[in-house]
């Protein structure tokens, strides 16, 4: 009898303990949605591109042979520093010197034939030739009278006709001699004809241009540095064999190092020349870097993820750092802070409790009396944490800070606070 009351009394003491938990349950659901909340801050509120780049040289320079040669006296590394006129190599060219010579030899003969062409004939050579003339027109009169005399005697019977034949072939070879000979001591009398001067003339340019040639060569045998620069790059050996065009070295001012970028497309409409910036990374160590937009490329590259098949857009962006830039090196990789908007008493939320209706118009949840309200706002500068809200709060309102989906208009809330920090500190 004594179990039968010990079992009764508990299934009264559980009953009991179940009707009390349900009043609770009831009671919570009664009071709303527990929601975080906090208000509005006014504080400074900077928006920032947040990217990576790599640190180039903006001056650089390579060095070319300008002849073909062995390379000789090349002695420099990497890291070298080269001052302007300095000689970084010279090309072994001896058989410059020996073409050079042999040039000159045609020159100084081409001009004495010149020479020799515009001075015209030696009196004596005109003499001859006069006396050429009379020789000749004295054969052709003895020749004449010959043919005559055989002629008549032809006409009386007392010569052949191959007698008078060989007689007229004799005058004939006399009379053309005659006038060879008339010609000569024209041209004699005459002097040079312009053809021969100007003949004589182009081949003596020909042999001074290929001389000119040939100068210019061994002058440029001797490879000089065109400005103060370190080597950063070497891409011959000494005793090498060069051809006109090998590449020799790269030098570069690294006083003037920049900072290249990939900015994504939907950044870009942020950017302007002339922003500020701040460069960090490993590399620095705990120094950071001021830097200014410098250049913002015309056009945007698209690439192939690797990963996925999505493709990336992206703009080249240049940025000079300032100070001291002497822990930069070329080549390494470094964190960009790029500032571009910055407002100094900012009324600003939590980026989370922004808010976008289907018709793209912004709003925030506000707890107002145990009940959730839309309440619109127009934003202006944000970043990574908070917006700016130019519209819509007085600042005493009392933001959700990450509504749930479901969340409606007159949905009883239960507010908790957010935070022990203001929002926006």
């Amino acid at each position: 009898m004594k179990k039968r009351w010990w079992i009764i009394g508990s299934v009264v003491v559980l009953v009991g303990a179940g009707a009390i938990g349900l009043n609770m349950l009831g009671s919570q659901q009664a009071m709303g949605m527990p929601v975080q909340v906090a208000t509005p801050s006014k504080s400074s509120l900077e928006s920032k591109i947040l990217t990576s780049g790599t640190v180039i040289v903006e001056d650089k320079l390579k060095q070319y042979a300008n002849v073909t040669g062995i390379l000789r006296e090349f002695v420099f590394k990497e890291g070298d520093k080269v001052k302007k006129g300095q000689v970084i190599a010279k090309i072994d060219t001896s058989d410059v010197d020996s073409k050079i010579l042999d040039l000159e030899a045609q020159i100084n003969l081409s001009q004495a034939n010149l020479a020799k062409a515009q001075a015209g004939n030696e009196p004596e050579e005109v003499a001859q030739e006069q006396e050429r003339v009379s020789q000749a027109q004295r054969d052709y009169e003895t020749a004449k009278k010959e043919f005559d005399r055989i002629n008549q005697l032809f006409a009386s019977g007392a010569s052949t006709q191959q007698e008078l034949d060989k007689a007229k072939a004799q005058l004939d070879s006399h009379l053309s001699s005659l006038q060879v000979a008339r010609q000569q001591l024209a041209l004699k009398q005459k002097g040079p004809r312009k053809e021969e001067i100007a003949t004589h003339q182009a081949q003596i340019n020909k042999l001074q241009v290929e001389r000119e040639q040939l100068e210019k060569e061994r002058v440029q045998s001797v490879v000089i540095a065109p400005s103060d620069g370190t080597v950063i790059a070497v891409a011959a050996d000494n005793g090498q064999y060069v051809n006109k065009g090998t590449e020799l070295l790269t030098l570069a001012n690294l006083n003037n190092l920049l900072i290249q970028a990939d900015i994504n497309e939907s950044d870009v409409n942020k950017l302007k020349l002339g922003q500020s910036a701040t460069i960090e990374g490993i590399t620095l160590g705990k120094q950071k870097l001021d830097a200014e937009v410098t250049r913002i490329s015309p056009i945007a590259t698209t690439t192939q993820s690797s990963s996925s098949q999505s493709e990336k857009t992206r703009v080249k962006v240049m940025l000079k750092p300032a100070g001291g830039i002497s822990a930069l090196k070329p080549g390494f990789h470094v964190d960009i802070n790029i500032s571009v908007e910055k407002i100094d008493d900012a009324l600003q939320v939590p980026i989370e409790a922004i808010q976008q209706d289907a018709d793209g118009s912004t709003f925030v949840w506000v707890a107002s009396d145990g009940v959730a309200k839309k309440q619109a706002v127009d934003t202006g500068v944000e970043n990574e944490l908070f917006s700016h809200v130019e519209e819509g709060l007085g600042g005493e309102e009392q933001i959700i800070l990450s509504p749930v989906d479901g969340l409606t208009e007159g949905t009883p809330i239960l507010p908790m606070n957010g935070g022990a920090a203001p929002v926006g500190m």
